[in-house]
């Protein structure tokens, strides 16, 4: 994948991302980010970021023993991917398996305002506090962790927040989450109920994401989406957005 920011502004999203998912446990250790987050499986909030390139970057040995002192795997977000070919490859050659590959996206809000603006008409609920979206978000999500996701993280997301989500005939069909920071906002959580896809419930969440992001002073809209989810990839560049960089992790078995 080809990026289209700069070092920079690479390295500023990837330090929102981890602020706007935050984790209960986190701590700077020689430039490393080490976080975790107990009782969650996701891989954002149990992995290390490491520092930028060319910073007398230490060896590994401090991660390994930080996720080995609390029994957990010792797990890296190689990211931005582009950055850290080196340190990738030691990992690799240390026997840490590539996981989760993820393109980071980015667009001017503006572009997204305007490029949602046909989405279909649906009543988007917007709250500032994620109380009762956290039953949306356990009943959408999808996995065996989402209640403990609700209770350690999303309960921890800072202000300014958009907890979004759209009901059909009483149930929930849809839902996104918006945090926004100084001139960037975060998109996070998006979901569409299996019968309602392709019905335009995501692009009407979208579009009033953008919408708050953009009442927010925040001008540039980023997100994280698996590289082979081929229909969310889809509906993120028909909405104007377009690669900035990628990141996967590497997981020591």
């Amino acid at each position: 994948m080809t990026g289209t920011g700069s070092d920079t502004t690479v390295r500023e999203i990837e330090r929102r991302a981890a602020a706007a998912w935050p984790a209960a446990f986190a701590e700077e250790r020689d430039g490393w980010l080490l976080r975790h987050t107990p009782g969650v499986g996701r891989q954002r909030s149990n992995s290390a970021l490491p520092p930028p390139p060319g910073t007398g970057t230490p060896g590994i040995g401090l991660v390994e023993r930080f996720y080995g002192e609390r029994g957990l795997p010792v797990r890296v977000q190689v990211s931005p991917a582009e950055e850290h070919g080196e340190l990738d490859a030691a990992l690799a050659e240390a026997g840490y398996r590539r996981t989760g590959v993820t393109a980071v996206l980015t667009a001017p809000t503006e572009k997204v305002v305007a490029a949602t603006a046909s989405a279909p008409p649906l009543p988007v609920r917007l709250a500032d506090t994620p109380d009762r979206w956290l039953g949306v978000f356990t009943e959408l999500d999808g996995h065996d962790d989402s209640a403990a996701v609700g209770r350690e993280v999303l309960s921890r997301v800072p202000s300014p927040a958009a907890f979004l989500s759209v009901a059909v005939e009483d149930r929930p069909a849809g839902m996104g989450l918006v945090v926004a920071a100084g001139e960037w906002a975060g998109v996070f959580c998006m979901a569409t109920a299996p019968d309602r896809r392709r019905t335009g419930v995501a692009a009407a969440v979208l579009a009033a994401g953008a919408r708050w992001a953009r009442g927010r002073g925040a001008e540039r809209l980023y997100l994280q989406v698996e590289r082979d989810n081929e229909a969310a990839l889809g509906l993120y560049t028909r909405a104007g957005f377009s690669p900035s960089h990628g990141y996967h992790y590497r997981v020591r078995p």
